[in-house]
């Protein structure tokens, strides 16, 4: 038996901020690596396209599945890019006939709802623990497995078995398959040049409750590997195949402080060399820790400040005090690590005010050298999307479209009296004015390259050529000093 995984390509997606994109967001898709481990546990022939990195059209992506001759197509794609993800499932299914299964965060959380005629099976969470079996099943010729975890549907009807166990022992769950990627085609910008790199999620899991982020995926009960187990992954990353940089994309690297200074010890121990990067909260840092994971390769730490307004930040279940933020970075940029700090805007209770002195405050601190700054998003799964949906803090949900749930260039909710398109005016100039600071020019050319710069300062200033938001934007940024 034979099953193509596919990544879909969504770079087009993201207008003006399309060249920034496609320089830090290349993510190996490890889910679908896991699933090709397991697939060849079971004895299935694995193909993996990530179709996003490697830049196939239709056509390509066709041909490429149609001389593999799978009989089974999965894919994977996130709440934004689910539509292209849909409309490849149906193209494929029309030109082979063949089964298709899809899983991913969007789909844990709309279940019953993502299925259309290009669509047999989804799976629901967490698959590590029964899609081995759904496989055997599907291998040994039944069609409507019902196995925990993977939802079907037959002549009209939706089968599901409910939810499959939780992985408790995470080092029960096969090491991502990354034989079947075209890994040197992962290539990230970092303060020392463009880098190969792969990711790698060390725990499952995050104890609090920003009200933005769908933290119920995993729960709220942490689940760690063993450190052993993280140093398999990343001697086979390092030697096997040849990365230069790792992104940790755990929800908070530093959670157990214990745990990763005992991971320092053994990446040392191992002799193992790389570069790394991760996000974790601002409240969970200090400089020991900081000098020991520089002296294991840290290059890149981010930490979450969405808004500097009190108010909102209560509203938000942000408890960190704004001073971490200063300590934190003023820590890191005496010891050379950049620092990213993500910003939102359009947040429950937002005003342009509160925007104005956020933007207020990241121009006056110099300590804050890096800056991203997103148009708040109500995800399936998370509790601002409730807020919306019951109209609770000036929000308004006016878009239902999955496709327009994007952080750039984009915005579908209102926020006391502020309309979707003047939130995406606001982001663009508030970025202009942000990055206006020289002391951040230096930073940024590191991260992004001048290319990248131009190219997206260029679309974005193009795209504000014709105010349509009737200049309450422009005040909030020019306004902000």
């Amino acid at each position: 038996m034979r099953i193509s995984l596919i990544f879909p390509s969504w770079f087009g997606e993201f207008g003006d901020f399309r060249d920034s994109a496609r320089r830090v967001s290349t993510f190996p898709p490890l889910n679908l690596c896991i699933i090709a481990s397991l697939a060849k546990k079971a004895g299935w022939e694995t193909q993996l396209i990530d179709a996003h990195i490697e830049g196939l059209d239709d056509r390509a992506l066709t041909e490429r599945v149609g001389k593999f001759n799978p009989d089974l197509i999965g894919l994977t794609a996130t709440t934004p890019f689910y539509h292209n993800a849909a409309r490849i499932a149906r193209m494929l299914k029309k030109e082979f006939n063949k089964p298709v299964i899809i899983g991913g965060p969007h789909v844990s959380y709309h279940r019953e709802k993502v299925f259309d005629d290009g669509l047999d099976y989804a799976v629901i969470g967490e698959c590590e623990t029964t899609f081995a079996s759904f496989l055997g099943q599907v291998g040994n010729g039944n069609r409507n497995p019902e196995v925990p975890g993977v939802m079907m549907t037959d002549r009209g009807r939706i089968l599901y078995k409910g939810a499959a166990p939780i992985l408790t022992d995470l080092d029960a769950a096969p090491l991502p398959d990354r034989e079947l990627l075209k890994n040197d085609l992962y290539l990230l910008g970092t303060p020392h040049g463009t880098r190969r790199y792969t990711s790698v999620q060390m725990s499952r899991g995050c104890p609090f409750s920003c009200v933005f982020c769908a933290s119920d995926l995993y729960g709220k009960v942490v689940r760690r590997r063993s450190i052993g187990n993280v140093i398999a992954e990343l001697d086979s990353i390092v030697n096997r195949y040849g990365a230069e940089h790792i992104y940790f994309i755990d929800d908070i690297l530093t959670l157990d402080r214990g745990y990763i200074m005992r991971l320092c010890d053994a990446i040392q121990e191992h002799g193992l060399k790389f570069t790394f990067e991760g996000s974790s909260r601002a409240d969970l840092w200090d400089e020991e820790m900081a000098i020991r994971l520089k002296e294991c390769g840290l290059i890149r730490m981010s930490f979450g400040l969405e808004s500097v307004d009190e108010k909102i930040r209560k509203i938000i279940k942000k408890d960190i005090p704004m001073g971490s933020y200063i300590d934190a970075n003023r820590i890191n940029n005496r010891l050379g690590i950049e620092t990213t700090n993500s910003v939102i805007i359009g947040l429950p209770g937002d005003t342009r005010e509160s925007i104005r002195g956020t933007v207020r405050y990241l121009c006056a601190h110099r300590e804050i050298q890096h800056v991203t700054l997103n148009v708040a998003v109500p995800y399936p799964g998370t509790e601002m999307l409730k807020m919306a949906e019951r109209g609770e803090y000036g929000l308004k949900l006016i878009e239902r479209s999955f496709r327009k749930f994007q952080r750039y260039g984009s915005a579908v909710m209102e926020v006391n009296g502020m309309r979707a398109q003047e939130l995406v005016d606001i982001q663009r100039k508030a970025l202009l004015r942000i990055y206006s600071c020289w002391w951040r020019w230096m930073p940024a050319l590191r991260r992004f390259g001048m290319i990248t710069i131009m190219r997206t300062a260029f679309n974005v200033m193009l795209s504000l050529v014709k105010p349509r938001s009737g200049g309450a934007e422009s005040r909030i940024v020019n306004g902000a000093g």
